[in-house]
């Protein structure tokens, strides 16, 4: 059986990107490493924040998707696949716990129409530029992935 974690980390570590020193990431927050908003000792990323290794970025990445499982788990009253765990996960990473909450995606999982709310996912691909909600190649991307993932597929 696959493990969620590895699985979803593969998708964070391939639409992230790797960058080691501090960056405002589209969102406007400060991140490192893979996107992560939170260094190992609990403190935020801000600009003035340390660069760091590699390894010390993967950690992060798989730190933060270790904590989010538990929570998703929570919010999840059907059992999942490992492919839709997965895909939870690194949905709840990139856009945070609360857009999965609210989502119509967690209400028609929990109704146990799964297929249904993998479609779900391909509707998270906006962001805001210039005070425009504008469609994100990138989330599109990101989000297809998700979609292929959730059913097992492997990601081209």
């Amino acid at each position: 059986m696959d493990d969620p974690i590895v699985l979803a980390a593969g998708l964070a570590r391939r639409f992230e990107g790797l960058c080691l020193r501090p960056y405002v990431c589209p969102a406007g927050y400060w991140t490192i490493g893979y996107g992560s908003r939170w260094l190992a000792n609990g403190a935020a990323v801000c600009g003035c924040t340390a660069p760091v290794t590699a390894a010390e970025a993967d950690s992060l990445l798989l730190a933060a998707l270790r904590a989010l499982q538990p929570e998703i788990r929570k919010s999840v009253h059907v059992s999942l696949t490992a492919g839709q765990e997965a895909a939870l996960l690194d949905f709840a990473f990139n856009l945070g716990l609360s857009a999965l909450a609210g989502s119509t995606l967690l209400r028609l999982l929990n109704a146990g129409q799964g297929a249904v709310a993998r479609n779900q996912l391909l509707l998270w691909n906006h962001m805001h530029k210039d005070g425009q909600l504008i469609t994100s190649p990138g989330l599109t991307r990101r989000r297809h992935a998700e979609w292929l993932v959730w059913a097992g597929q492997p990601v081209p």
